[in-house]
């Protein structure tokens, strides 16, 4: 095990983008974790007679980033939104992991009947674009950050299954578990003791690259109006907020909350490269 751990380290240490992604994930997860802290103004607290101020280019280093259309410091909202954005992200792999792995492995290892209804299912969720898709749910669930997770997550857990459910169909014809089976070993205990490691890997890589992918389409959401509360200091509805703003020559409360998003989705998708180079063994040497 700690031999293989090192082989993986060193792989993932050959892609410096794949590194550089991480060291940059990790900075975003440590704003999102203290970012109340990093700064002493309240990312909710509204002043007129603030708004639209220009930041640190413009000699103003109490407001480093500037202020949005009612006056918030857009450091304080960008540091809180990290915290919401990242939260959203989580939150959705988890519901997709959990959902996507246990039909993906029911759907793989009987197959038969049941294989073909969870598949149909997933083909036709599929046929969807995953945008569009995001809007119908979240327009039948209602407004909410919960239920725009839940509407992103219901995206991608098809996607999920359908990786899991090839792995299984490898696996499960593996000879040692045909020998567990004939042991009288049960069908439970393969699929936990046996089939679900041996599908951790791509499962992993999947995951780590949609929580770019979620972040993005939660941005997305907030930017069109829909699932998120527009008072929140959410970096997709901090854009849809500050764009009437852009023509007037206040790009920074567009900008910002857009370089924010750039470097979460990048750093995210960066380091999913690096881990499935890492993970797969035909690229190691």
């Amino acid at each position: 095990m700690d031999t293989e751990f090192m082989m993986f380290i060193k792989q993932f240490k050959k892609n410096r983008l794949a590194v550089l992604a991480f060291f940059v994930a990790l900075a975003l997860v440590f704003i999102a974790l203290l970012g109340s802290r990093l700064t002493a103004f309240d990312p909710l607290s509204t002043n007129l007679d603030a708004r639209l101020l220009p930041g640190f280019w413009a000699d103003n280093y109490e407001n480093m980033l500037g202020t949005d259309g009612l006056g918030r410091d857009l450091l304080a909202r960008l540091l809180y939104g990290a915290k919401i954005s990242l939260k959203v992200g989580y939150t959705v792999i988890i519901i997709t992991a959990f959902v996507g792995i246990i039909l993906g492995i029911i759907s793989g290892y009987y197959g038969g009947i049941l294989d073909m209804l969870i598949m149909r299912v997933v083909d036709i969720v599929l046929a969807f674009p995953p945008l569009l898709l995001a809007l119908v749910i979240v327009a039948a669930l209602g407004t909410g950050i919960e239920k725009a997770m839940l509407a992103i997550a219901i995206v991608y857990i098809p996607g999920l299954a359908r990786i899991v459910r090839g792995s299984v169909l490898t696996v499960k014809e593996l000879p040692y578990i045909e020998a567990t089976l004939a042991m009288g070993g049960g069908h439970f205990w393969i699929m936990l003791r046996h089939v679900l490691p041996n599908i951790i890997t791509p499962t992993v890589v999947y995951l780590t690259l949609l929580l770019g992918d979620a972040i993005l389409y939660t941005a997305a959401l907030g930017f069109l109006g829909v699932g998120i509360d527009p008072s929140i200091p959410e970096w997709g509805a901090m854009l849809s907020g500050g764009k009437d703003y852009l023509l007037l020559g206040k790009w920074w409360v567009t900008v910002f909350p857009g370089i924010m998003i750039f470097l979460a989705v990048l750093s995210f998708n960066l380091l999913g490269d690096g881990l499935r180079e890492a993970m797969d063994a035909k690229l190691r040497v």
